[in-house]
């Protein structure tokens, strides 16, 4: 029997991964399972923790997609914009921007997979890849695990990490 704090978890997660499957990985590389957890020490597997700068950060986290929340929902945020500006300030361009940036991702039988990618493979179109994905009958074939790693950022500094998992096949 699931727990109320599993419950809405297990919601949290199906909302965010809903909003990234809405917004597609455009062609950005997907990080492998060990870049978005964080060992007993506070340390990402990308080497960032709480007190990193924001170029830290950046240099780690900034070839995969990244989505910022903007109050109501996480939205897609291009870094290449703020390196253009050569500004590392994200209110510039993202008005209502709290500070905190999510990388998330797929992992299928273990193995780091964009949305465009799954879509594709299983011909499904991106507003029903979820359900697709937690169908019985795809879940008894393949193991699918949905990662996020969310940094707060404030002053140009790392001021915390959250992450977590919804393993569908265990959770759903």
């Amino acid at each position: 029997m699931k727990t109320a704090k599993t419950r809405i978890t297990t919601v949290i997660l199906s909302i965010m991964m809903c909003m990234m499957l809405c917004q597609g990985c455009g062609g950005s590389p997907v990080p492998d399972s060990h870049a978005l957890t964080v060992d007993s020490s506070g340390v990402t597997g990308a080497g960032i923790k709480t007190g990193s700068a924001y170029a830290e950060w950046i240099e780690a986290y900034g070839d995969y997609a990244i989505q910022i929340y903007d109050g109501e929902n996480f939205v897609p945020y291009t870094v290449e914009e703020e390196k253009a500006k050569g500004s590392s300030d994200a209110e510039v361009s993202s008005p209502g921007h709290d500070g905190r940036y999510m990388v998330a991702a797929f992992y299928v039988d273990d193995e780091p997979v964009s949305t465009d990618e799954l879509c594709r493979s299983e011909g499904v179109e991106a507003d029903a890849l979820a359900d697709h994905l937690a169908s019985p009958g795809y879940l008894e074939d393949h193991s699918v695990v949905f990662r996020y790693i969310i940094f707060t950022i404030t002053d140009d500094t790392v001021s915390d990490i959250d992450f977590d998992y919804l393993d569908y096949n265990n959770e759903l």
